[in-house]
């Protein structure tokens, strides 16, 4: 099953999820109902039945009830969906922790930073917000709706506890349920199920009520009393049902994300590592916080402690996960307590790699890249995420977590290459920028020119959780900057168009659904422009453009139309065209890639800059691919960066 899959039986599961969420509420609306009918029956001195349900309470009534049920379950689900509607960092700040990404504290932090940037490059995903949350238990999660809002949490305990290797295999566990489409199936679990317990509190406060209530009306009370304790009832079996559809949901899924983390870095002794010492720890893997419970189908390890019974657990037996990693365990667990891991900051430190050029592809290879790659990095991409990562001068690097020197580095990736054309964008600049960003740019400017094109996507990546900490008058200033960067001369490349989309799609996410055309053809038409725009991108002249343009119609199984003229390809037109691939179903999104490829194949070679024109575009369809490793990549000439359009 590949990454397309993944996401298509991601969205059929929530459907799933929905459907047996349903069945619980139609069953908590049943209970309801029962108990309504026998509380009736009693207070008429009656024989309770279930074929006189109807002459006991009327239709009306038991209609009443159903939607009062529903509406108490929507509405509480929605509150909860609500506060957690900014995604991954919700959930993180909920469990008290706190963003490393700008300033981690220590060597441990920034050994985690590392890992997960490296682990971000190597798969092609925006580097992720890190939060640490103070914990000595060893444990993780990935939260967020999607890649571009995602966070990575680690415990204390996690980043001291475990050495490289082990750290590496949870990250890389951790990422697997990001491109596995896990993280909105959790979130939608954790609202849905807050809409079930809503009755259960609401039957408590009203036994609340009626303990603090004056005795005068013990009539008023006995009846405010059997309601609470009704609503209690109800509540917590329908709280009893909903964890245990989460359990049977979680579970095998914490199976897969093993697996693929071995994938990802052909290591199962990392991540088998990690479990044992979790197994040997005093503290475990049980986290602290009040509301951790909340979230438990979302960590690494169970993080709530061991009940009588594995009926809500949302994580299989410690072993035997590790049993499936480690078929030669002896079934003992390490002691973790005497003394934390060894906190080397890198493996390769002193492997300083700076200068990986970027070369051509076969057009299978990329073909190969958008089947097998996306969402599934290989031990050669992880490595050479690392790699990449080391290539980015050291100041730049920490330029790019520095919220203030990030905007410098987005601006500087965004000027044209032609000297004429940056004078008149720097004049721009220090017209609007803030000064200091301006001069910021300038101290930076001779590292910038010698970083090889191959690193432009990493270090835009590692922007991002800088460039989220922006206040929103700061964002709103920056990102009118890079507009008037990109519309200073009267055209756009497409490099920088699709740097600009990468980032904004980074920052903002999705655009307003709204606003999409749902008209009969608007995907085939969205496919066609996009087609064009490469096209045109990469050949300036005509016939050539034309030529490339019917490869790509071929590729997708698309009529041949006459190919739209450079000047109609425009930023708002290319915006739109992009937010309505990026809507289409997941086992259709490969189709559309591969005639990309075609496009900028048709002269028989994926040029360098195209190459990357393809991860930025794959990036905003929600596709992350890998970074093409050069030692199995062919040699060519130079890289060809796509030609101005307007």
């Amino acid at each position: 099953m590949n990454f397309f899959e993944y996401q298509d039986r991601a969205r059929r599961n929530s459907g799933l999820l929905v459907g047996l969420f349903a069945l619980a509420v139609m069953l908590l609306i049943g209970i309801t109902t029962l108990l309504a009918a026998a509380l009736v029956a009693y207070s008429r001195g009656q024989a309770f039945s279930l074929v006189n349900i109807d002459q006991l309470l009327g239709w009306d009534i038991v209609a009443t009830i159903a939607v009062s049920i529903a509406a108490v379950i929507a509405l509480g689900s929605l509150y909860k969906l609500r506060q957690l509607a900014a995604g991954g960092r919700a959930v993180a700040e909920s469990l008290g922790g706190r963003k490393i990404n700008i300033a981690p504290h220590g060597d441990a932090e920034q050994r985690a930073l590392n890992v997960v940037e490296e682990m971000a490059i190597a798969s092609g995903t925006p580097v992720p917000d890190v939060y640490l949350i103070e914990d000595d238990a060893i444990n993780a999660f990935a939260a967020g709706y999607k890649p571009s809002d995602a966070v990575i949490g680690l415990t204390r305990g996690c980043i001291e506890r475990l050495n490289r290797d082990e750290l590496q295999g949870v990250v890389a566990h951790e990422f697997s349920h990001i491109f596995n489409g896990d993280m909105r199936l959790n979130i939608r679990i954790v609202g849905l199920l807050n809409g079930i317990l809503i009755i259960g509190l609401l039957g408590y406060w009203l036994l609340r009520g009626t303990h603090l209530s004056s005795g005068r009306d013990n009539r008023g009370r006995a009846a405010l009393f059997g309601i609470g304790a009704g609503l209690m009832v109800i509540g917590y079996t329908g709280t009893f049902f909903g964890n245990l559809i989460k359990s049977a949901v979680s579970r095998q899924r914490e199976f897969l994300a093993d697996a693929s983390a071995v994938q990802f870095t052909r290591n199962n002794a990392g991540i088998a590592g990690a479990l044992k010492k979790i197994g040997g720890y005093t503290a475990g893997s049980q986290l602290t916080a009040g509301n951790a419970a909340e979230f438990s189908h979302m960590y690494f390890a169970s993080g709530l402690k061991k009940s009588f019974t594995n009926l809500f657990a949302t994580h299989p037996p410690l072993a035997a996960r590790i049993a499936r990693l480690d078929p030669q365990w002896n079934g003992r667990f390490p002691s973790t307590d005497s003394a934390p891991a060894g906190l080397s900051v890198t493996a390769q430190q002193d492997a300083q790699v700076m200068g990986i050029a970027a070369t051509a592809a076969p057009y299978q290879q990329v073909i190969d890249a958008v089947d097998n790659s996306i969402g599934n990095p290989s031990e050669q991409q992880v490595d050479y995420g690392r790699q990449l990562l080391q290539s980015v001068p050291a100041a730049l690097q920490q330029a790019a977590r520095d919220p203030f020197a990030a905007r410098a580095l987005v601006y500087y990736l965004l000027m044209h290459n032609e000297e004429s054309e940056r004078r008149v964008q720097r004049q721009l600049l220090q017209q609007f920028a803030h000064p200091a960003v301006v001069r910021e740019m300038v101290k930076l400017e001779p590292q910038l020119q010698s970083l090889s094109a191959s690193a432009r996507l990493p270090l835009l990546d590692l922007c991002v959780p800088a460039l989220k900490a922006l206040v929103p008058q700061q964002y709103q200033v920056f990102k009118r900057n890079l507009i008037k960067l990109l519309r200073s001369d009267g055209k756009v490349e497409l490099w920088e168009w699709a740097l600009y989309r990468v980032l904004m799609h980074a920052l903002e996410g999705a655009p307003d659904r709204q606003r999409l055309s749902h008209r009969s053809g608007a995907e085939r038409d969205a496919a066609r422009f996009i087609l064009a725009a490469v096209a045109h991108s990469g050949n300036g002249d005509y016939l050539p453009a034309k030529r490339a343009y019917e490869c790509g119609l071929k590729a997708l199984g698309l009529e041949i139309t006459p190919l739209p003229a450079a000047a109609d390809i425009t930023l708002p037109r290319l915006d739109k065209a992009i937010a309505i691939a990026s809507d289409i179903k997941p086992l259709r999104k490969p189709a559309l890639l591969k005639a990309m490829a075609a496009t900028m194949a048709h002269d028989g070679i994926v040029e360098a800059g195209e190459i990357e024109l393809l991860r930025a575009v794959a990036d905003c369809l929600d596709c992350p691919i890998p970074p093409l490793v050069p030692s199995t990549v062919a040699s060519a000439a130079g890289s060809r960066i796509p030609a101005p359009i307007s």
